[in-house]
C-alpha cells in the first residue's frame, strides 16, 4: 500500500510539473531562512568551541556607579572591574572565574610579519589567567600563561594557530619572539582558531590582562571608582548547570554587601551577573536588555518565515483540490475510503516537502557559507569594525538535530495547510465531486 502511494505521488508530481516547481522552491525557501535563523541562535547560546561551559557560565559586563545617595546612575561602562574577581573568590557555587576582553584592530595594534616586512592589524586578547580555566581552548602547543605572569605584565603572548602560520611559517614557535607594536612578544603557547561568531574569545593573540596601555586601563589601581570597569569582562562559571541560580544569588549578595560597605559610591548592575544567552543580547551599559521584546521579534521572523507560506501554500492546495474533485469522486465511487485517500494526499506532500527540504538545507548552508559577516552582524546593534573573521565551523553548520527542527516545523506546518483543503474538499458527496468539473 506505501509503496503504490509513492508511486502515485511521483507520478503526480510528474504530471504537474509547475505546481511541483513552485511547491519546493517556496518549501526550499521557508526551510533555508529559518534554518539560517536558527544557525544563528545556536551559534550564540549552544556549547561550542572555545565556549563550552555557556550552559553553566554567568557573566557581568557592564557597570553603573553614582555618588551615594543618588537613586539614578550617572556614569556607566562597558565592562566591570577586576575587583570582582577578588570579592567573589571562594563562593560555595563558584567553579572558576576568569576575565577578558577582546580589543578589534580599529584601536591600532599591528604585527610585523618578517617575511613580507609588513604590518599585520591584529585583535588583541586581554585575559587573566582564570580566562584560559573558564573556557575551554585548544593548545596545539605550550601553554596558557599563570597568574604570575599577568600581574607583572610580562611581555608574552599566546597565538592562534593562523597567526602563529603567518609570522613564522610553523605552529612549533613556542618561546620564539615577535614584534607587536614595535615591541618584542615571546610566544608561550599557539591554540586552534577561534571564529568571530564567538566574540567573547575570538582574538588573533591573547595578552597578560594588565599589558600595556590597554591592560592599564583595566587594572583596578587604574579606576577609583568603585566597580566601575574599562571593557573587561566578568566570566563565573557554576560548579553545575544545577547551581547557575545559586551562584547568581551568591554574586548579588557579594556585590550588594560591597555597596553597603562603599560610602562614596553606589553599583547599578541591571540585573547581573547574566546567564550565557541573556548575555548575548545585552549591548548599552545603561539598561537591561528588554528580553521580552526580542523574544516577540524572534517570534514576528518565524511568522513571516514560516506560518506566512504556510498560508499560501494552503491556498495553492485548496486549489489544486479544486482540480482534482472530479479524480476524488471516481476513486471514491469505485471504494476508496477517505482515509485512503487523505493517505495519499499527504504521502505526494510529504515527498515535496522533503524535496523542498534538501533544496532549502544546500540553500542554507550556501548563504551562510557565502555570507557569514554580515549574516552574524545581522541581530547586533553594536558592530565594531574589523576584528576576527566571523565563519562557521563544522560543527556549526552540520547539527542534524538543527535542520531536524526546522524539517519537523516545515512538515507540521505543511501538513495541516494540507489536512485543512482536503478534508473540506471530501466532506462532498460522491455526485457532487464527480460532476464539480462538468
Amino acid at each position: 500500500m506505501i509503496k503504490q502511494h509513492f508511486k502515485q505521488a511521483w507520478t503526480m508530481m510528474r504530471q504537474n510539473k509547475l505546481f511541483t516547481s513552485i511547491y519546493v522552491a517556496g518549501t526550499g525557501l521557508s526551510i533555508a531562512f529559518t534554518m539560517v535563523l536558527f544557525i544563528i541562535y545556536y551559534v550564540k547560546f549552544a556549547p561550542i568551541y572555545p565556549e563550552y561551559n555557556r550552559a553553566r557560565t554567568l557573566v557581568i559586563s557592564h557597570s553603573a556607579i553614582a555618588q551615594e545617595g543618588a537613586n539614578k546612575w550617572n556614569n556607566c561602562s562597558s565592562g566591570a572591574s577586576p575587583k570582582i574577581a577578588e570579592l567573589v573568590k571562594g563562593l560555595p557555587h563558584l567553579d572558576q572565574i576568569g576575565i577578558g576582553t577582546m580589543v578589534p584592530p580599529v584601536f591600532g595594534s599591528s604585527v610585523l610579519l618578517p617575511q613580507s616586512n609588513e604590518q599585520l592589524e591584529v585583535t588583541q586578547g586581554m585575559v587573566d589567567a582564570g580566562f584560559w580555566k573558564v573556557f575551554t581552548f585548544r593548545f596545539l602547543n605550550g601553554k596558557p600563561f599563570d597568574e604570575e605572569t599577568v600581574e607583572t605584565s610580562l611581555p608574552v603572548a599566546v597565538l592562534t594557530e593562523n597567526l602563529a602560520k603567518r609570522i613564522f611559517a610553523s605552529t612549533d614557535v613556542v618561546d620564539k619572539y615577535f614584534r607587536l607594536d614595535g615591541k618584542e612578544i615571546k610566544v608561550v603557547g599557539v591554540v586552534a582558531d577561534v571564529t568571530g561568531a564567538t566574540p567573547a574569545t575570538a582574538a588573533d593573540l591573547y595578552l597578560p590582562l594588565f599589558y600595556g596601555d590597554i591592560g592599564n586601563l583595566i587594572r583596578p589601581s587604574k579606576n577609583p571608582r568603585g566597580l566601575l570597569g574599562s571593557n573587561a569582562n566578568i566570566y563565573l562559571t557554576a560548579t553545575s548547570e544545577d547551581d547557575v541560580e545559586t551562584l547568581r544569588t551568591e554574586v548579588i549578595d557579594v556585590l550588594n554587601r560591597y555597596d553597603q560597605e562603599d560610602k562614596q559610591w553606589v553599583h547599578f548592575w541591571m540585573d547581573q551577573p547574566d546567564v550565557w544567552w541573556k548575555n548575548t543580547f545585552r549591548n548599552s551599559c545603561s539598561n537591561a536588555p528588554d528580553i521580552l521584546g526580542i523574544i516577540r521579534g524572534i517570534l514576528y521572523m518565524l511568522l513571516a518565515l514560516l506560518f506566512i507560506p504556510a498560508m499560501n501554500l494552503c491556498g495553492m492546495i485548496s486549489s489544486r483540490m479544486d482540480e482534482r474533485m472530479s479524480e476524488l469522486g471516481v476513486r471514491k465511487a469505485y471504494g476508496a475510503t477517505n482515509v485512503k485517500l487523505v493517505s495519499q494526499i499527504l504521502t505526494e506532500n510529504f515527498l515535496l516537502t522533503l524535496a523542498g527540504g534538501l533544496v532549502g538545507l544546500v540553500l542554507a548552508y550556501f548563504v551562510a557559507l557565502t555570507g557569514s559577516e554580515w549574516i552574524f552582524n545581522l541581530f547586533d546593534t553594536l558592530v565594531i569594525p574589523g576584528g576576527v573573521n566571523p565563519s562557521f565551523t563544522v560543527e556549526m553548520l552540520f547539527n542534524p538535530i538543527l535542520f531536524l527542527t526546522v524539517f519537523g516545523l516545515c512538515v507540521l506546518l505543511n501538513l495541516i495547510s494540507v489536512l485543512v483543503p482536503t478534508i473540506l474538499a471530501l466532506r462532498h458527496s460522491i455526485i457532487y465531486t464527480i460532476q464539480s468539473k462538468r
